[in-house]
């Protein structure tokens, strides 16, 4: 039976997955504004590989603390965002001495308040971040509130900075929890506003809600902002209406977004967080999520396994696999077959179990459903790829690229063991 706590994961991972395509994509539109207005224009698909950027990076942090804690446990993600900062993902100026600071053994509270002469930061890096909060406490918007505001303190305590997340965050519950007709642009904010603090954040999305249906993407960014200025409020409006217009359409969402340019990787991060609640994960394209650069294992796997040398995988298969693999000595996979670009191992075995019991046909001669498979394979080789949830009961798997299986074979310590048979 799913646990609430699955529940609640699996919608963060759904949000989280918007999100860093979101941000991914919109950084692949930073060059001249002729030419970014021309390649949105004829919907020209950004080469790869698109790497994200701190938007996803303190996400990453968020969603590992959530499924650690169950909640926002300031401290521990505080040290998150210091031990996983990456000075190449495209942090704001403050934040590069903020959290070496706080790596460095500094106190957070005094930190993040001390920023900007004490009125602390009013950036967009909160708001950037926070969507998988709103997904997680989606059953509460109370809780929501107050999460999304203690996981906006730690770095920014300007009343805007923390108005600005609040407001993602809730948008992201309300679309994650919508029923029936999709709302109007103007009936989705209506549903938000409460819920934020009296801010300039508030009042342009209050103007954003004024917004004829037809006003042109560049002049809602006119009017609301579009991230030029790293402010919550030039950001988080605009976003925010960008992802009403198109709660059902994704890709859609993505392409408005982008067209307003300005802060674009952080505007499409938000507007990806949120629309991809309602539309679902199946809404992303599947290019776009191979695309994306891959989602590192440590925000998903339990703390042990983070500390152990291997990670114990499982893997269905069927009597022609399982031959092959004795044929190797019980020591590797074998290559894929063209039609079958990604390899699928899982990190449940009741997962499992379930696919090589129910979902594989019988063989006519053996009556044969299948066989399962465990083996370790080194976790600093598996660090590099994406796990990915499958389904609401929150089955984990890693897609490894069919071209990498001789070097994942490389990488597997010991014996491929058989561990289950199933036969009809």
């Amino acid at each position: 039976m799913q646990t609430t706590n699955d529940s609640r994961l699996y919608r963060a991972s759904c949000s989280l997955d918007g999100l860093s395509v979101g941000d991914a994509f919109g950084e692949r539109f930073f060059v001249h504004p002729d030419l970014a207005d021309n390649l949105i224009a004829s919907r020209a698909i950004p080469s790869t590989p698109w790497y994200y950027t701190d938007d996803t990076q303190m996400a990453l942090s968020i969603f590992a603390i959530l499924r650690e804690c169950g909640e926002i446990n300031q401290e521990k993600l505080a040290a998150s965002f210091a031990q996983r900062y990456d000075s190449q993902r495209g942090y704001g100026a403050a934040m590069h001495s903020l959290l070496a600071q706080i790596r460095d053994g500094g106190a957070w509270q005094k930190l993040s308040t001390s920023l900007f002469n004490g009125q602390g930061s009013y950036g967009n890096g909160a708001a950037m971040r926070v969507a998988p909060v709103g997904a997680f406490f989606a059953d509460d918007l109370e809780l929501v509130v107050t999460q999304a505001q203690k996981s906006a303190e730690i770095t920014h305590t300007h009343p805007e900075g923390i108005a600005g997340a609040i407001a993602v965050a809730v948008a992201a519950a309300r679309a994650c929890k919508l029923e029936g007709a999709i709302p109007t642009t103007a009936e989705f904010l209506d549903q938000i506003l409460p819920y934020i603090p009296d801010s300039e954040v508030k009042s342009k999305i209050c103007r954003a809600r004024e917004l004829s249906h037809n006003t042109p993407v560049k002049s809602a960014a006119a009017i609301l902002g579009n991230g030029t200025y790293i402010s919550a409020q030039d950001t988080v409006p605009f976003a925010i209406w960008c992802a009403a217009k198109h709660l059902d359409n994704y890709e859609e969402a993505l392409w408005l977004t982008v067209s307003g340019l300005g802060d674009r990787d952080t505007t499409c991060a938000i507007a990806g967080g949120i629309v991809a609640l309602y539309a679902g994960k199946q809404s992303i394209p599947a290019q776009w999520l191979q695309a994306r650069e891959a989602l590192p294992s440590w925000a998903f796997l339990d703390k042990e396994a983070l500390h152990n040398e291997t990670v114990t995988l499982w893997r269905p298969v069927g009597p022609k696999e399982l031959s092959l693999i004795k044929d190797s000595g019980y020591q590797e996979f074998p290559p894929r077959l063209p039609e079958q670009p990604i390899f699928y191992p899982v990190l449940n075995e009741e997962y499992a179990i379930q696919i090589a019991r129910n979902w594989n046909a019988a063989s006519a001669d053996t009556g044969y459903i299948g066989y399962v498979t465990r083996f370790q394979v080194r976790a600093e080789f598996l660090s590099r790829y994406s796990i990915q949830t499958v389904g609401a009961s929150m089955h984990q798997e890693y897609w490894i690229p069919a071209a990498d299986l001789a070097e994942f074979n490389r990488n597997i310590v010991g014996l491929i063991e058989v561990v289950a048979e199933f036969q009809e």
